[in-house]
């Protein structure tokens, strides 16, 4: 019976222990202006280009794409300067091997097509990942891979927007690069969604008016009904 009683106390304890460090993990995300306005996604997409595609892919999107989406908008032009001299129909690929990324950072940076969809907060994750660069104040984990918005803090991908120390009249277009680029992801996460919710709005405002129609038809049926009885 002691040996139970004790083993019970220990379970107890570990659970209790464990709500505990999950509680004291909850991250809180930064708010961010997530908009998908052309402008906005064609810096993003520039941003992107200039700071994310040494290291991430965009394997689900094609430059083409760039150019087919109206919501993005690019011209021929504009797209040749970024694809320097990929096919036009190619994915979106950085150059970076695996091979290499191992030797560099230990890891193979993920493709970053469904990046927004796939954490919570969507684009406030990856805002706050961007904006998130401190210094350890243990002093263990190096600078430049202490975020504060990683879960334990400790990750592999470098300061991409050299946000660590940045001088304070540069910090507003930091921002809006890391809006803009998260704006981008959020709209190659589901590049339809525009559309989607447009077709949604219409759905909807049908449905209202076939309801006032069915209602009205309903009221006239029975009113029928009600005197032949």
């Amino acid at each position: 019976m002691k040996v139970m009683m004790t083993w019970l106390v220990f379970l107890m304890w570990m659970f209790v222990g464990l709500g505990a460090t999950q509680a004291e993990e909850k991250i809180v995300l930064k708010t961010v202006n997530i908009t998908l306005d052309q402008v906005t996604l064609k810096k993003g997409m520039s941003v992107f280009a200039d700071t994310c595609m040494g290291c991430h892919s965009l394997r689900y999107m094609t430059w083409k794409k760039l150019m087919d989406y109206p919501e993005i908008g690019f011209s021929r032009k504009e797209v040749d300067e970024l694809r320097d001299g990929a096919p036009l129909n190619a994915r979106i690929m950085t150059s970076l091997t695996a091979a290499d990324a191992m030797a560099s950072y230990g890891i193979v940076p993920p493709d970053l097509s469904v990046m927004a969809r796939a954490r919570e907060g969507h684009g406030a994750y990856i805002y706050s990942l961007l904006t998130g660069f401190a210094h350890d104040p243990k002093g263990r984990i190096p600078d430049g891979n202490y975020n504060l918005y990683f879960p334990g803090h400790n990750i592999a991908m470098p300061d991409p927007l050299s946000w660590l120390d940045h001088d304070p009249e540069d910090e507003n277009e930091l921002r809006e690069q890391a809006r803009t680029v998260s704006s981008f992801l959020v709209f190659v996460g589901e590049p339809h969604q525009i559309q989607r919710q447009a077709t949604g709005r219409w759905v909807m405002v049908f449905l209202v008016l076939l309801t006032i129609v069915l209602y009205a038809l309903k009221r006239d049926v029975w009113k029928d009904v009600k005197h032949h009885k």
